[in-house]
């Protein structure tokens, strides 16, 4: 893996502006999101569900070194207090997941997590790198 495990860098700055958006109006509820696939290629009926061990040991090991929150900092986007809560995250939430090698169809979860709403945020990139590209890697070569 080219990123350290549990790198909280390992996300886009969209996700980091919602989750800044989120924690600056207090919500920070329980939300639930699914990594699923819309549609299947014409060639495929199913997908291999993989990537499910790298993607809980990357929430497993979730956090923000002090280099990246400086980084953050730099960029002047985001307030202290944001900066604050995530030198301090690290993941709560609940994971549910195809098993590794299960067939996995269109519209039908691969993966879902129920986290607080700016933790869910700030991993739902890195569950989609994770998942998908070991997901895709596996269906093909069960073709």
């Amino acid at each position: 893996m080219l990123v350290r495990q549990g790198d909280g860098l390992f996300t886009d700055l969209y996700e980091l502006t919602m989750a800044a958006s989120y924690h600056q109006r207090g919500l920070d509820t329980p939300a639930t999101f699914d990594l699923f696939v819309r549609n299947l290629p014409s060639t495929r009926r199913f997908l291999l569900a993989c990537g499910v061990e790298p993607a809980v040991a990357f929430l497993e090991q979730l956090h923000f070194e002090p280099a990246a929150l400086r980084y953050l900092e730099s960029l002047e986007l985001f307030d202290p207090s944001f900066l604050e809560r995530l030198s301090e995250l690290r993941f709560t939430g609940e994971v549910w997941a195809v098993p590794e090698g299960e067939a996995a169809f269109a519209g039908e979860p691969l993966l879902r997590v129920t986290a607080p709403l700016v933790e869910a945020q700030v991993v739902e990139t890195a569950l989609l790198n994770l998942m998908a590209h070991s997901t895709m890697v596996a269906s093909k070569a069960a073709r």
